[in-house]
């Protein structure tokens, strides 16, 4: 019997799927930018208070990745997403209710923003397992790109939509807007039928189940390697986002404006990866995406030059390509590779990983480029995005094969 091409049109669960997460990313790329003005200009508070209102929420989502990914294992993965978009709406829906009433104060924020976190935190290993759960595995890579590109164009458009929001409304419209979309998210995800998940060998003792996942985890060195090369990676990518792209764009270029031609582009670029990605055939899939993923170091490389802002424009819609393409091979090998039991254990070290060491590129780019300058600054930034080329020395990473 002929199994019929794939096409998200028909495939109802992927397509429901895909909305969700559409509904999802939108609500979630509408709060930081409705905190930020909302604290700043409606309370009239300083960087310092935004700073622990973000920190509250990276504390907690790095906290309860782990927990997240036990969670997932145990229980109905599409439950626990549900909850955690419920979660996010909640808070998302209080946030506006303070600012509208006028009670909001940093402190409540900062609980608002960690209980964020705590919903990301449980959302994001839960995906990587469930996607296996509703398409079949010939077809994963172009499923995880499709749900990539809802993700990209999402937040796109829901960056801009914040703008608007706050500017002709106020932060806590934006906030209400943002709760919306993640209710939305869940009732739909509530509707997605699953139908190839097998039976889970969990015990009744998280302590054992979180004791499996780490020895799955560790016990492929494809995974390992990747993750701690990824890992350190993400230092001189979050510190370019975070603080040296502006900081350069204020020094060699015209400010806001250019920074903003720069990560246009980078977004651009993602949804080109997510398009390219649904046709990209390898035997090596692991092999490609760790120099893909190093392929961030390009534009980074050329701000601390500097080159020419059309220039660098253009590696990062390059980067950009590159690293959604990373990401689809990425979650598609570890969707093959690690049995459906123990696989959302699995991803929560990754989501770790990526998620664990922002903060600190975050934190200390700023100090280091005062003493060095931002050029040198960068210079280091782009020698640390480029470390996942190392991966390509370890055997297991060059053996691992496509379908």
């Amino acid at each position: 019997m002929t199994t019929a091409p794939y096409s998200i049109r028909r495939e109802g669960a992927v397509r429901d799927f895909a909305i969700a997460r559409f509904a999802a990313a939108l609500g979630s790329s509408l709060v930081p930018t409705a905190m930020a003005f909302g604290i700043l200009d409606e309370l009239g508070a300083s960087a310092s208070s935004l700073g622990l209102v973000a920190a509250a929420g990276s504390a907690c989502l790095a906290v309860g990745l782990l927990p997240g990914g036990v969670l997932a294992d145990r229980v109905s993965r599409r439950r626990v997403m549900m909850g955690a978009e419920l979660l996010a709406s909640i808070t998302s829906v209080a946030g506006g209710a303070l600012f509208a009433t006028g009670h909001a104060t940093i402190a409540l924020l900062a609980i608002l923003s960690a209980l964020n976190g705590l919903a990301t935190a449980i959302f994001s290993p839960a995906v990587t397992g469930f996607v296996p759960e509703i398409a079949r595995a010939e077809v994963l890579q172009q499923v995880n790109a499709d749900l990539r590109m809802a993700m990209n164009l999402a937040r796109i458009l829901g960056t801009a939509l914040a703008g608007a929001l706050v500017a002709t409304w106020s932060a806590g419209g934006a906030l209400t807007v943002a709760a919306v979309a993640a209710m939305v998210a869940a009732l739909l995800i509530a509707r997605i039928p699953t139908q190839n998940r097998g039976a889970d060998a969990v015990s009744t003792n998280v302590l054992r189940d979180f004791a499996r996942g780490w020895q799955e985890f560790r016990s492929r060195r494809w995974i390992v390697v990747v993750v701690t090369l990824a890992a350190v990676s993400n230092l001189g990518i979050g510190a370019m986002l975070g603080v040296l792209g502006p900081l350069q764009s204020n020094e060699v270029f015209s400010g806001a404006a250019s920074w903003a031609v720069i990560t246009s582009a980078l977004a651009a670029g993602t949804l080109g990866g997510a398009a390219v990605a649904r046709r990209v055939r390898t035997r090596r899939p692991l092999a490609l995406a760790v120099v893909l993923l190093a392929m961030f170091s390009l534009p980074i490389a050329a701000m601390s030059v500097p080159l020419q802002l059309a220039l660098v424009a253009a590696l990062a819609a390059v980067a950009g390509v590159a690293l959604d393409l990373f990401t689809v091979l990425w979650d598609t090998t570890l969707q093959r590779e690690v049995p459906s039991d123990v696989l959302s254990r699995v991803s929560a070290f990754d989501w770790l990983g990526t998620f664990a060491l922002a903060p600190f590129a975050i934190a200390g780019a700023g100090p280091l480029a005062d003493a060095i300058g931002p050029g040198p600054t960068l210079a280091g930034a782009a020698l640390l995005a480029a470390l996942p080329l190392a991966a390509l020395l370890e055997p297991d990473v060059r053996r691992v094969r496509g379908s």
